[in-house]
C-alpha cells in the first residue's frame, strides 16, 4: 500500500487504498467501509475474478464435451449406415468404442 507500482509509477491498487483509508478515517462506524476493504483485497489478489474465470472455463469444457459426445454418436451412426458391413456382430457397441 505504498502507492508505488512495480515500475515506479503509481500502483494499480493505490487509488482503491486511498478510498479505503479515507473511509476508515472519516467513518463513525468502520463496518461501513467493508466494501472499500473488499475492493482493495480484490484489487490485490483477484480471487473473485479468478473464481469467475474458472467457472466459465469449466462450463465451456462441459459444453464442449457434451457437443463432442453428440457429434461422435452421430458420426458413428452415419458411418454404420453407409458401411458395407451389414453383419450385426460388427455394429458399434452401446456406450462408446
Amino acid at each position: 500500500a505504498s502507492g508505488f507500482g512495480a515500475r515506479g509509477s503509481e500502483g494499480r491498487c493505490a487509488p482503491v487504498w486511498r478510498e479505503f483509508t479515507k473511509c476508515v478515517s472519516e467513518a463513525d462506524d468502520r463496518s461501513s467501509c467493508f466494501k472499500f476493504r473488499e475492493d482493495y483485497v480484490e484489487c490485490l489478489h483477484h480471487k473473485k475474478e479468478f473464481t469467475v474465470e474458472n467457472e466459465v472455463e469449466a462450463e465451456r469444457a462441459r459444453r464442449n464435451d457434451e457437443e463432442a459426445t453428440k457429434k461422435r454418436e452421430r458420426l458413428l451412426k452415419e458411418m454404420w449406415s453407409f458401411s458395407w458391413v451389414t453383419d450385426p456382430k460388427y455394429a458399434p457397441k452401446e456406450g462408446g468404442s
